[in-house]
């Protein structure tokens, strides 16, 4: 009898480990639901939905690479660098169809994950070391292209600000990519040979290099989707703000990774996962939603994410015996 209360009160532990998050988002809903009844208004849910898109979107790319066990400071760079290019050549005429500009600064986000990744993996630069230094280059190329100041053109087309301010009937686009990009990338972490590849190396990437797997390969490949992912974040706010500002990326940067890290404690706790990530990004959107619904000062915003962070994190740590995952920092 004893064993099997033990063994019931183990199941409940493990489900709240698996699902605090989730917890902690009906939770917060609810309170501020109380504190300001309009707070549960569709309108506004959908507002903390296209809120989470950019946060998580980001958090998605960053996640990508932790999971092969490395870091990437360059990702709020990489976004503002990809808006501002997307920008630049829409506004300057050097393209006139949005969806071709799309696809070229992409590729340019793509080659940046390609840079990060020589000195990171190849040559063997710590990481955060490099995508540090070329976060600062990248930030020279935005000063660059943006004078300086933040950026507007009045030719730019109406796509530009379609997709961060369109709706297609009550729901925002931005909400819609969102889930898009997330569906994507579950599909690829879950689904295919390649997810289960990245999070191989991540785990153990000695059995990995035993079996045959290319981990030099799956890092590369690693930067270059985290590039991408976070090269469309910036596309995202660029277009719900409709201007490119220098601080566009770094704005959001660590919300996005505090969310691919509390992401790693929901739903298989100790692994980062993209589910998790979306879980994570909403809690912050919430958060910040609904300390301002409530007109509560800013600074709370900062002391209850933390204070989650904290918890869940702790949490993990205290009941995992493998405790978190790790990221190479050196």
């Amino acid at each position: 009898m004893a064993g099997r209360t033990k063994s019931i009160s183990t199941k409940k532990g493990e489900a709240v480990t698996k699902y605090f998050l989730l917890i902690a988002d009906v939770v917060l809903i609810a309170f501020f639901g109380i504190m300001r009844p309009g707070f549960l208004q569709v309108g506004n849910l959908l507002d903390i939905l296209s809120t989470a898109a950019l946060v998580g979107t980001m958090g998605l790319g960053a996640s990508i690479v932790m999971t092969v066990g490395e870091m990437n400071f360059g990702v709020g760079a990489e976004a503002t660098l990809t808006a501002a290019m997307l920008g630049w050549i829409l506004g300057k005429g050097n393209v006139s169809v949005y969806i071709i500009g799309v696809l070229l600064v992409l590729l340019m986000a793509a080659l940046v994950g390609v840079i990060d990744s020589c000195f990171g993996v190849i040559i063997g630069v710590p990481a955060f070391i490099a995508t540090l230094a070329i976060s600062k280059i990248n930030d020279g190329f935005v000063n660059l292209l943006t004078e300086g100041k933040t950026m507007f053109y009045s030719n730019w087309p109406p796509a530009f600000k379609w997709l961060g301010q369109g709706y297609i009937g009550p729901i925002p686009v931005l909400a819609l990519i969102f889930v898009i990009i997330a569906l994507l990338l579950w599909f690829l972490m879950d689904k295919t040979r390649l997810g289960a590849h990245i999070q191989a190396v991540g785990n153990n990437k000695n059995c990995c290099k035993q079996v045959g797997i290319n981990v030099t390969k799956i890092k590369i490949i690693a930067f270059i989707i985290c590039s991408l992912v976070c090269g469309f974040a910036g596309i995202m706010a660029s277009s719900k703000t409709s201007n490119v500002m220098n601080t566009l990326g770094s704005g959001i940067m660590m919300d996005a990774m505090a969310s691919a890290m509390l992401g790693a404690t929901f739903l298989r706790p100790g692994r980062y996962n993209v589910q998790g990530t979306v879980v994570a990004a909403v809690l912050t959107a919430i958060i910040s939603n609904g300390i301002t619904f409530c007109a509560y000062p800013d600074y709370v915003q900062n002391i209850v994410n933390g204070i989650i962070l904290l918890l869940a994190v702790g949490y993990i740590a205290m009941t995992r015996k493998e405790g978190l995952p790790s990221v190479k920092m050196g």
